[in-house]
């Protein structure tokens, strides 16, 4: 059960609208999401090619990696080791 209420009266082509619309509603949230997670990583992205090699290592990293993650797709999202 969805939770929507379709009031009584309503007609098959106006139940199957508001079904439409729902999941339209839906399939676009997903895209907005995807989209805020790949803009994230590019500023994240930006940021860190900034680092010097000192600020670097306080992360963890070292020059190559962080040259290889800048490198990256916006979409290419996978955490690697």
């Amino acid at each position: 059960m969805s939770g929507h209420v379709i009031p009584s009266g309503s007609s098959a082509r106006e139940i199957l609208v508001a079904r439409r619309l729902r999941a339209g509603v839906r399939h676009a949230s997903g895209w907005l999401r995807a989209l805020a997670c790949m803009l994230r990583a590019v500023e994240e992205r930006r940021i860190l090619a900034t680092l010097d090699d000192r600020m670097l290592a306080d992360v963890g990293l070292n020059r190559l990696d962080a040259e290889r993650e800048v490198a990256r797709a916006p979409w290419d999202l996978e955490r690697r080791n």
